[in-house]
């Protein structure tokens, strides 16, 4: 049987197919309730008056067997939320990641050497995604030099991001739609012809490089 297809990251809802696996994205401070694999986390824009309980929430959900990672969590330039209580969340968040040994997906605006730092600083020992990645090849390879992850999506379709499609190791990706209504079909579609590459071919890559950051067995 052909390897799935792996959306990373996405805020449907829809539980997962035999031929595409989706793993959701649930924010805590709106519903962290959620009966099939996902990821659940303290997103930066919804850290409000009621931070500890959200903790709380996190710690008593996230050891749950069907949340597969924590996130997505990070840092946001632009938001609202005061700069020095999201970084008190994200850090807590790393160390409940390493705590629990589940994968982090991060959630970054502007802030990306500040996230490498943290992250550093942490000491983090689980595999680390960087989601929605959309930025400059010399990014994603500063990235990818501290062992991190890059999780690529709609932002690759218009066609200017292709030198990153060229470049970008594929050992080191997956493939997502976040809050767009798009499949992440057309987005493997659109990796394969840019980097010429066979659809078969990236599939089982991903897959593997899921397998090697999650070891959950898909179907």
């Amino acid at each position: 049987m052909s390897s799935p297809y792996i959306n990373i990251h996405t805020h449907c809802t829809l539980a997962p197919t035999a031929r595409i696996f989706s793993l959701p994205n649930v924010i805590i401070s709106k519903n962290y309730l959620f009966p099939y694999p996902c990821s659940l986390g303290i997103h930066p824009w919804y850290i409000e008056q009621n931070a500890k309980a959200q903790l709380d929430a996190l710690h008593q959900y996230g050891k749950k067997q069907q949340v597969l990672a924590i996130g997505e969590c990070g840092l946001d330039k632009l938001c609202d939320t005061t700069w020095s209580l999201q970084e008190a969340i994200f850090r807590k968040q790393i160390r409940f990641a390493n705590n629990i040994q589940k994968p982090l997906i991060i959630h970054c605006v502007r802030a990306y050497q500040e996230c490498l730092r943290i992250l550093h600083e942490e000491k983090v020992r689980v595999p680390v995604i960087f989601h929605g990645f959309e930025k400059k090849t010399a990014l994603a390879t500063q990235i990818l030099l501290h062992g991190h992850f890059l999780s690529l999506g709609s932002a690759l379709l218009p066609g200017d991001k292709d030198e990153l499609i060229q470049h970008v190791p594929l050992d080191k990706i997956l493939l997502e739609t976040d809050d767009k209504s798009i499949n992440i079909v057309d987005i493997y579609a659109y990796f394969c012809r840019v980097r010429r590459i066979e659809l078969p071919y990236l599939k089982e890559q991903l897959y593997k490089n899921f397998m090697h950051m999650f070891n959950y067995p898909i179907g």
